[in-house]
C-alpha cells in the first residue's frame, strides 16, 4: 500500500510541477513549451496505476 502512495504522490508532484513550468512559460509567450508543459501534466494526470483487485465469489441464495 506504501508504494500505491507513494508513486501516486509523486505523479501528483510531477503534475503540479509541469502545470507551474507550462504557466511560467505561457506568460513569457513562449508557447510551445508551454504546451508541451500542459500535455506533460495530462499524461501525469490520466495514465493509470496499477492496484491490487480483490474478487470474491459469493455463493447463490437458497430459494
Amino acid at each position: 500500500m506504501s508504494t500505491f502512495f507513494f508513486w501516486n504522490v509523486a505523479a501528483l508532484a510531477a503534475a503540479i510541477y509541469c502545470i507551474a513550468k507550462a504557466v511560467i512559460d505561457l506568460r513569457a509567450r513562449r508557447y510551445v513549451w508551454g504546451t508541451i508543459g500542459l500535455l506533460s501534466a495530462a499524461v501525469f494526470l490520466t495514465t493509470p496505476i496499477q492496484t491490487h483487485a480483490v474478487k470474491i465469489d459469493l455463493p447463490a441464495t437458497l430459494p
